[in-house]
């Protein structure tokens, strides 16, 4: 991804900093800086953005007010916890626009979301997509040894990129919250705000 499909998402009471294209984990910001100007942080991590939420912002877990897992786990490439291994490696070879606009579709499922996806979709090549999947496929094939930092893993009953069934397999009961919708759940919430206030940390 990028920052175009999380547009049509307001931000009232919190600003957002964004991550995205994850075959440099290194980072621009200076986090310790940064954070420590807020009174109130909430994390909020997406699909394999849970696997690398958990890699840049574990050192500073004392300064989250919360950690949001949304449909994904920390083994995010996984036949029990994740995606199986062999569809993430099928998709990683054989990427094209075609294909990436399957994908897409499967993600979203329902049409009013696809279409509203498509309106704001990743302005990203498929090279660059492609090149970022297969650092994906390499760099968490280790499961973290690292305690989680995630304080809620919301989950859509009908995830049919990382299968529901599997996320369910992964997170404790206890902080699992599921909700009705697919993959991409994000346009179910008019802004940011409203995404945080729905849920129990």
């Amino acid at each position: 991804m990028d920052g175009h499909p999380f547009s049509p998402l307001a931000s009232y009471e919190w600003n957002v900093l964004m991550f995205y294209d994850y075959t440099d984990l290194s980072v621009d910001q200076d986090l310790p800086q940064l954070i420590g100007d807020y009174e109130e942080i909430i994390l909020v991590a997406w699909s394999m953005g849970v696997w690398v939420g958990q890699q840049l912002f574990y050192p500073f877990a004392k300064e989250l007010t919360a950690a949001l897992a949304l449909n994904g786990s920390l083994c995010p490439i996984d036949d029990q916890f994740g995606i199986p291994k062999d569809i993430v490696q099928a998709t990683c070879d054989t990427l094209d626009e075609k294909q990436r606009v399957k994908f897409y579709a499967r993600m979203c499922k329902d049409r009013t979301l696809y279409r509203t996806f498509l309106t704001n979709q990743p302005q990203r090549n498929v090279k660059s997509q492609k090149t970022e999947l297969g650092v994906l496929l390499d760099i968490t094939r280790e499961p973290s040894s690292q305690e989680s930092i995630y304080t809620c893993a919301l989950i859509a009953d009908r995830d049919y990129i990382m299968p529901t069934k599997n996320q369910l397999n992964y997170w404790p009961e206890k902080i699992v919250h599921q909700v009705d919708g697919n993959h991409f759940l994000f346009y179910a919430y008019k802004s940011w705000d409203e995404l945080v206030k729905s849920l129990k940390f």
